[in-house]
């Protein structure tokens, strides 16, 4: 669990990063010069008659003034300089051993926690294994005449995972993929179908090859489809073969494989868009973000904290992670859908349940520029079954940092094998029945303004 908590700090931090090079500035200096010319008329009559005509002159004096300014003016405009950044993606795939299956379920999510480790050997399950990347990058490919939606790209590290047998994982550090897309319609949430090449290079050496049909990106969540063939190589005592139970020297990986797959945090923009300012681009969720974490009052009897009493200020914690709430275009577009990667919910020791592709619906409602209401229900199916209904008054300090108050009620059980890790730290998941308030941070997260909603443009 340490290392599941410096995986999330780590994200967070990379996250509030990256725009530093997502985003390609353009500057236009102007000379702005202003000619200002003033003058003063004044009319000196001197007591008596006096003829001014022909003979003497006006008395009328003319005074004329002018100034010359001059100062520079910059003028800053940001665009996307991408085509695609995601933060993690994972398929289920099917095509490896099926009396030795993984276990991960459609989208590669679902895993039986307590089965996880390098030694299992799997069992038997249509879905054998999954594909997994985080940190995806793609940019413009600008070759063959400068042909459309050619991309090259690569991400943090991309793991190919056949079935439980773990000497037959491949996996590479920044993999290098060339893509084209064909898209079926340019309108969001965008349909396309693409081809990908990729090759990998370390710790595994494989040539990955796919077709997939791609649905999305809408508030940084996708779908695809996938067909593919990978072959590749893990040498000699690398990272999968040294920790194999048997010691294998070097395995040759060769894997048709079909699938299903999900991504988080994940953005697309068509060519045209990448001319667009940043400013002008439309966004579909009231909500995206990378973490939420929360600090609970419940009605446990214990608190999770090690030699807390019953009168601690928490009893326990929620984390929620990869975030989306989709605007629906009704009702002033004010009620959403939303979707996480997981959902921790701590509500004491012997209490609490983790839910994997959580769904919620609720209404969001803007009180004042940056505090806005979302009170909502959410449904966890796997591995815990619960329902929890609650709200959250939300405070925006910046685009990518919050504060809020929440409270609600949850009831559920657990009937999944959890591991040993969540035991050790929040005993056995027996209830799950408690009202609870607390303090929540977001990390990475942004709230949108009811003008920055495209339905309402």
């Amino acid at each position: 669990m340490k290392i599941l908590y410096l995986t999330i700090m780590l994200g967070a931090v990379l996250f509030s990063g990256c725009v530093n090079f997502t985003t390609r500035t353009e500057k236009d200096v102007y000379t702005i010069t202003v000619l200002d010319t003033t003058n003063l008329y004044e009319q000196k009559n001197a007591p008596g008659n006096r003829d001014n005509g022909i003979v003497f002159p006006s008395s009328r004096t003319i005074t004329s003034n002018r100034v010359l300014m001059q100062k520079d003016s910059i003028v800053v405009r940001e665009y996307p300089d991408f085509i695609r950044i995601g933060l993690f993606e994972s398929v289920g795939i099917m095509g490896g051993n099926k009396d030795s299956a993984l276990g991960t379920g459609i989208f590669g999510l679902f895993p039986e926690l307590g089965d996880v480790s390098v030694d299992s050997r799997g069992k038997e399950a249509q879905f054998t294994g999954g594909i997994y990347r985080v940190f995806v990058g793609e940019w413009r490919l600008r070759w063959f005449n400068d042909a459309k939606n050619w991309t090259i790209g690569t991400s943090g590290w991309e793991q190919i995972v056949p079935d439980a047998a773990f000497e037959r994982h491949l996996g590479s550090i920044l993999p290098i993929y060339l893509r084209k897309r064909w898209y079926i319609s340019e309108s969001i949430p965008y349909l396309s179908i693409t081809a990908a090449g990729g090759l990998g290079w370390y710790p595994s050496q494989y040539l990955n090859t796919s077709l997939s049909l791609d649905f999305g990106s809408i508030g940084g969540l996708n779908v695809r489809a996938y067909g593919g063939f990978v072959a590749g190589f893990n040498s000699a005592g690398n990272l999968f073969t040294r920790t194999s139970p048997n010691e294998l020297e070097s395995q040759t990986v060769i894997l048709p494989y079909f699938g299903l797959g999900m991504s988080f945090l994940d953005f697309h923009n068509l060519v045209e868009e990448t001319y667009t300012e940043w400013k002008d681009h439309e966004h579909s969720a009231w909500n995206v973000g990378f973490a939420q974490f929360g600090l609970l009052y419940s009605t446990a009897d214990s608190a999770v904290s090690e030699g807390a009493t019953e009168t601690a200020l928490y009893k326990g914690l929620m984390i929620r992670l990869l975030n989306a709430s989709l605007a629906l275009p009704f009702a002033n577009n004010q009620f959403f859908v939303g979707v996480s990667l997981a959902n921790l919910m701590v509500m004491g020791l012997d209490s609490w349940g983790l839910a994997i592709l959580p769904v919620r619906v609720g209404y969001w409602m803007p009180l004042m520029t940056d505090l806005s209401l979302e009170p909502f229900f959410e449904l966890g199916v796997y591995p815990t079954q619960y329902f929890h209904v609650g709200s959250r008054l939300n405070l925006a300090l910046t685009d990518i940092l919050n504060v809020g108050l929440i409270l609600g009620y949850v009831n559920g059980s657990t009937s999944a094998n959890m591991g040993g890790d969540f035991m050790n730290l929040y005993g056995e998941p027996l209830k799950l029945n408690q009202a609870y308030l607390g303090i929540s941070v977001g990390v990475g997260d942004r709230f949108f303004k009811p003008s920055e909603i495209r339905y309402n443009k």
